[in-house]
């Protein structure tokens, strides 16, 4: 058994260890595999393709028989895991030792930890050296797309391609090929270019295509038209508001044709016409502006500040303080300022009473009483002020009264019947109108609470022109105010609600009746201009983008279609090489894969037909003229082609040519296996065909071939491996070709064959006991003393393992074998069976009794 790496430095594996999945059951199988050829021979239902899924889930962790064969998912539902196992035995793996390029070893071990179930997928864990990991690239074991992503060929894998409609075959042959990641780049570029494509421009664009059919059609069109090339913010609000000046033009052209059209500098120039427009047009249906709402605008007055005023004239006397306002207004004429002289006092009349010197005394006491003064003027400055405020607060209280307050009865039953006319609920108008009385209330409140306070604000400027004390009532007065101010504000804001409603339902009813063509339009338009050059903006680099997606998505299909022409004419060739292993020199042949009228979404399947080696072929649908041998040979050349192009060092086949296809087993055997073998690929192969596996070792026996047969012979313990590599194994694989022949001519060939596998194995079971005993004997040792399995039977008793039970086996062996050679009647096909299944326990049970096993 080879133990180095192969020569042409490939991977290979060297044992396989597996437990738990599918037919093998609580014990652990081990399986020698050192070698460039391993032949696993099995009869049905004995584990055989339990055997290649389990290499397939060791690689993959995945069962191509579930996304292949069909059917629901449910129907593959605990699949994997061996039915016989105890509910709490988790332990199923397959393990394997590999050897790598580099000669070292590696333990790869995958565990399943979930079954396929009820709304769960398998799940399993990758071990390699005991280090959990993804994939086995590291080692050189890579894996090819889904769905076969192993190389291992099982039976609905050979004909699955061949059985799928064209355009799901590309997808396979992506796969095979490993373009998938081109097909995904594409499919991202689609998907992206979709969901570009399926978002809708902004809203505000819809306000533009609204122009269409109005006065202002041309401005709608330029404005459209800019998301046709790339624009900055800047510069789409600057082309969006020149449109809109020129739509704002076109709607307040003169109607009558004078060819007067109005001009204006700025978008918000424009704004204030079309809003006064549409005003006037929303009048001649309903006085809407008898609704207007004007809230209560500025801060409520406060009480102005008295403090300094009451402070200095507390500290002054209460006769100096009065009289300070006389002597002021002396002293303020320029000719009693400058006296030299007596002169008559102008206040009493007493001659010569006023004197330079008296003057003097009269600026000391001003100079006195000068806080007291700029106190009282800062007083009469406030008090000012706050008249003023109070004038500025009257002004807005009877501009909050909407005009509908003070309507009579006339006013309200026109406007009642123009609403009628419009189909508005009267009571739209109702609420409003009651409102509006309350607010006309509140108004009239706070107009007595402004007059009272008014009235005291003249009261303390009079207190403070003559230096008397204030009234202490105006702080109250403000808080009458406020309490007012409050009151007002509360009903304009319940009435404006109610006149918004009113406004709101008279405009949408009125606005088919605009007689401006474009003017709500235009209206809209500006109200939203910001979002508009927002929506340009984004709708402009919208459209690019689309464009780029297009000519990309463009792009990668050529190139796609590129790339498969290239990948296809090379997998054809290969295709067709390994065609020739299997059908050498036949006038059907293959040829090649190729894509439907240059498209990317079909592939077909070509068949060359000759009528002699020297003719040209005529192409034809392989399905459509291949045999059922032919399209088996094909679905395997494709496959050996994937293993080629991925460039596989492991490859399993499972049952690769169907028992149908009996005359090809030659020369897959000798062509197709040996060309694989000097590829360096270590090959593995399971099947029911007892002489495919006997000329295969026949073909490429030695040191680089290794011999298995499994039974089921235990089913709680699961399908059994044995290693039939000499001669014993081949007489056995050669009575399995006539074990089941429903002839008496075919049974007797297969007993004649199995009595010398028995007397071949009694052979080998003297030889290792006399060995053992101390006497060296070799197999050709006892064939010189014993030839027949008469002869053979006595000598063989006294080497037993198991006395008495295999003491009667090998007595019955003569009496049912016997007379397969004679004139009796041939035994039956249930008696061959129990025959070989009782050789085949003698054999393992000796194998593993002597401690080197059975002597070859």
């Amino acid at each position: 058994m080879a133990s180095t790496v192969n020569a042409l430095g490939q991977p290979r594996l060297v044992s396989l260890e597996i437990r738990g999945f599918r037919a093998f059951g609580t014990e652990a199988r081990v399986m020698q595999l050192d070698t460039p050829l391993v032949v696993v021979h099995a009869g049905n239902s004995q584990g055989k393709t339990s055997l290649a899924e389990g290499f397939e889930f060791l690689l993959s962790g995945r069962s191509s028989r579930r996304d292949l064969l069909g059917g629901a998912k449910a129907e593959y539902n605990d699949s994997l895991r061996n039915a016989h196992l105890p509910a709490t035995d988790t332990d199923v793996y397959v393990e394997a030792v590999l050897r790598g390029p580099d000669g070292q070893t590696h333990k790869i071990r995958r565990e399943l930890l979930c079954d396929f179930g009820q709304g769960t997928e398998c799940e399993s864990r990758l071990l390699l050296d005991g280090v959990e990991v993804t994939d086995l690239e590291e080692i050189g074991l890579t894996l090819a797309d889904p769905p076969v992503r192993a190389p291992v060929l099982l039976q609905h894998t050979l004909r699955h391609v061949l059985s799928t409609e064209p355009k799901q075959r590309v997808g396979y042959f992506k796969a095979l090929l490993s373009l998938t990641d081109l097909d995904q780049f594409r499919e991202r570029v689609r998907a992206a270019r979709g969901r570009v494509d399926s978002e809708q421009p902004g809203a505000s664009l819809r306000l533009v295509d609204a122009l269409s059919g109005t006065p202002a059609a041309a401005a709608g069109s330029t404005i459209t038209a800019l998301i046709k090339k790339p624009l900055t913010v800047d510069a789409a609000r600057t082309a969006i508001e020149r449109a809109l000046l020129s739509a704002g033009a076109a709607v307040l052209a003169d109607p009558a044709g004078s060819g007067n059209t109005p001009t204006f500098e700025t978008v918000d120039a424009l704004d204030i016409a079309i809003k006064a427009a549409l005003e006037a047009q929303h009048e001649q249906s309903f006085p809407l502006s008898a609704f207007a709402v004007v809230p209560l605008s500025g801060d409520t007055p406060s009480t102005p500040n008295m403090t300094a005023y009451s402070n200095a004239l507390t500290e002054s006397d209460e006769h100096d303080a009065r009289v300070t306002p006389v002597l002021q207004a002396v002293l303020g004429i320029a000719t009693y300022a400058a006296l030299d002289q007596p002169v008559q006092c102008p206040v009493c009349g007493t001659q010569h009473a006023l004197t330079p010197e008296r003057i003097a005394i009269l600026r000391g006491h001003l100079h006195r009483t000068q806080a007291l003064g700029e106190a009282a003027k800062s007083a009469a400055t406030a008090l000012s002020g706050a008249r003023h405020s109070l004038d500025q607060l009257s002004n807005g209280v009877a501009r909050a009264v909407p005009s509908v307050a003070s309507w009579t009865d006339d006013q309200w039953a026109k406007a009642t019947n123009a609403l009628s006319d419009l189909g508005v609920d009267i009571a739209v108008m109702t609420d409003a109108r009651g409102h509006a009385s309350q607010v006309a209330t509140a108004a009239g409140t706070l107009v007595a609470a402004v007059g009272l306070a008014r009235g005291s604000l003249e009261q303390a400027g009079d207190a403070v022109a003559s230096r008397n004390t204030l009234s202490d009532d105006l702080p109250d007065r403000y808080r009458q105010i406020v309490t007012a101010v409050g009151g007002l504000r509360t009903a304009t804001e319940v009435y404006g609600r109610c006149a918004s409603a009113l406004r709101s339902a008279v405009e949408v009813a009125a606005r088919d009746r605009i007689t401006v063509g474009g003017l709500t339009e235009v209206s809209d338009l500006l109200a939203h201009r910001a979002d508009v050059v927002v929506d340009v903006v984004a709708e402009a680099a919208r459209q690019r983008t689309i464009k780029r997606l297009n000519a990309a998505e463009k792009e990668l299909r050529e190139a796609a279609g590129a790339v498969l022409d290239a990948r296809f004419a090379q997998m054809s060739d290969t295709i067709t090489k390994w065609w020739a292993t299997i059908r050498p020199e036949e006038l059907v042949g293959f040829g090649g894969i190729k894509r439907r009228a240059g498209g990317a979404l079909f592939v077909n399947l070509v068949a060359a037909l000759r009528a002699d080696h020297a003719s040209e072929p005529i192409e034809r649908e392989a399905l459509g003229v291949y045999s059922d041998s032919q399209l088996n040979a094909l679905g395997l050349s494709i496959f050996l082609a994937r293993t080629e192009l991925l460039g596989a060092p492991i490859l399993v086949l499972d049952d690769p040519i169907p028992g149908s296809d009996a005359d090809h087993r030659l020369t897959f055997v000798q062509n197709t296996v040996g060309q694989l073998l000097n590829k360096g690929i270590q090959v593995i192969i399971t099947t029911f065909d007892s002489k495919l596996a006997e000329w295969a070792q026949t073909n490429h026996g030695g040191s680089g071939y290794i011999a298995y047969n499994l039974d089921l012979i235990d089913i709680i313990a699961g399908t059994e491996p044995t290693q039939t590599s000499d001669v014993f194994g081949q007489l056995m694989l050669e009575a399995e070709e006539s074990l089941y022949a429903p002839t008496a001519k075919g049974r007797r060939s297969a007993c004649n064959t199995m009595r010398s596998a028995a007397e071949r194995l009694a052979k080998q079971v003297i030889a290792t006991g006399q060995t053992d005993a101390g006497t060296p004997t070799s197999v050709a040792d006892v064939e010189t003393k014993a030839s027949t399995l008469g002869e053979l039977i006595p000598l063989v008793l006294p080497f037993v393992v198991n006395d008495n039970e295999e003491k009667g086996l090998w007595k019955t062996f003569p009496k049912v074998l016997n007379p397969g050679s004679h004139d009796d009647d041939v035994p039956s096909t249930t008696d061959l069976k129990v025959v070989r299944g009782n050789l085949l326990k003698i054999a393992k049970t000796h194998n593993k009794y002597w401690p080197e096993g059975l002597l070859r």
